[in-house]
């Protein structure tokens, strides 16, 4: 087994023996997710699921994840150390180190400062203050029962300050974050604390792969296994287990979508389903387990006939597939303050209605504008082609619209051809893609 330190950087000292149930031994060097050579990764000694490494990926396409509160008891014990539940808010030392880790935390960086050098020296003098003041606030509470509030408040403190200085520092940063994690899980598996580590540990991922996900994919899939995890363990944090894995899901399938390399983008895919899945079985009732379930419906639809797709348009007609059949059909989302729409997409949909009259392909747009007026001038002033699926009820427009939620459309403009036999050919095309695929269906 394994003991983990708590490390300051304040003067070389090490406090050892913090979390004394730790056990015996010496630590291993996590990989810290910047090494991937490394033997030892704590990172992977944390999860069960997978033994993949914490390697470093690249930069692209993250969908953001929410920033819940912490759980209840944590926000519990801080009313009770504020005194704001009639309860007289107990005055010892540690309460004391709490409320001064709390005003050091918004307090504003000194007016002198004027340099972001200087900034970010005196951001990591605060938070190596914070990890000095949360430790020994843990020395003084860890063995006491009535005194959990305060140690899960110097958790997250502590965490905080960690992962602040894990994005901006070193390898060495990111190493003792995760052997702080360790720690904590070490100690007690299915505590506040630990749930605490393993969110932070998603959290760095999930930013890790904002800042270098196209050079550095593998930050995809550490995001993705973390949130997994931290949904498996402790699924009665439903608000930060249902950010945690939309956040993966969503983000590792725009990855995908956006890459050209076809094996990075099925390893990101199928890392985007299992979120998907996961979120689905567990959180059902949840609007994301909702989106979730539509979104897998999407994914599966390659190969399939398509159903279940209809609505009313803009010109009081109705769309649905069952019409489908009989010739190629051009689906695809679209709103007039898309620019990638305006620039890229409809210059090609131009081209192809020009090229094939209605008799040869059918093309359907879902528009997915808030305002009619404006969906209308923008079609009057661009020739947008196809009919025009448009709810009249505003609640079901922009993204609430019903097919939108049904198949859970990740993004706008998004492109499906269905060929003639009403099977759907694909839901990820790109305009670049689209008149040679459209080609391969006309006969």
């Amino acid at each position: 087994m394994f003991r983990f330190q708590w490390q300051l950087n304040l003067s070389s000292t090490l406090i050892v023996g913090i979390l004394v149930g730790c056990g015996g031994g010496d630590a291993p060097s996590p990989s810290g997710t910047v090494d991937s050579s490394s033997s030892s990764n704590t990172a992977d000694t944390l999860s069960s699921s997978t033994g993949q490494s914490t390697a470093e990926m690249p930069a692209g396409v993250v969908a953001s994840i929410e920033s819940p509160e912490k759980k209840a008891v944590i926000a519990d014990a801080a009313k009770k150390l504020t005194g704001t539940e009639g309860s007289t808010p107990p005055d010892d030392e540690a309460t004391r180190m709490l409320k001064e880790i709390q005003q050091l935390r918004i307090a504003p960086l000194p007016k002198e400062i004027t340099d972001l050098e200087q900034a970010v020296k005196a951001r990591r003098e605060r938070n190596e203050r914070i990890v000095e003041m949360a430790v020994q606030v843990l020395r003084l509470t860890m063995n006491d029962e009535a005194r959990k509030p305060q140690f899960h408040q110097a958790v997250g403190q502590l965490l905080e300050a960690r992962f602040q200085m894990a994005l901006a520092g070193s390898k060495e940063d990111i190493d003792t974050l995760y052997e702080d994690v360790k720690a904590l899980n070490d100690r007690d598996p299915k505590s506040i604390a630990a749930a605490e580590g393993v969110y932070y540990l998603a959290k760095f991922s999930h930013t890790r792969a904002a800042q270098h996900g196209r050079t550095q994919p593998d930050w995809f899939e550490s995001m993705s296994r973390f949130a997994r995890e931290f949904a498996d363990r402790f699924p009665e944090q439903t608000k930060r287990a249902v950010s945690l894995l939309f956040g993966a899901a969503r983000t590792c399938e725009l990855q995908a979508m956006a890459t050209s390399d076809a094996a990075l983008a099925t390893r990101l895919l199928t890392e985007g389903k299992l979120c998907y899945t996961t979120l689905a079985e567990k959180f059902p009732d949840s609007e994301q387990g909702q989106e979730a379930t539509g979104a897998l419906r999407r994914l599966s639809l390659a190969g399939q006939k398509l159903a279940q797709f209809s609505g009313p348009t803009a010109e009081g007609g109705f769309v649905t597939s069952d019409e489908f059949p009989g010739k190629p059909t051009l689906i695809y989302f679209w709103d007039s303050e898309s620019d990638e729409f305006t620039n890229d997409v409809l210059p090609v949909l131009s081209k192809v209605r020009a090229m094939l009259p209605s008799k040869d392909l059918r093309i359907v747009g879902v528009a997915l504008d808030e305002d009619e007026a404006a969906m209308n001038t923008f079609m009057e002033s661009r020739s947008v082609p196809g009919q025009q699926i448009f709810f009249p009820n505003a609640e079901q427009r922009s993204w609430n619209s019903p097919l939108v939620r049904f198949w859970g459309i990740a993004e706008s403009p998004s492109i499906w051809l269905v060929d003639a036999s009403g099977t759907v050919v694909s839901t990820t095309l790109k305009a670049a893609e689209l008149e040679a695929e459209v080609g391969k269906l006309i006969k």
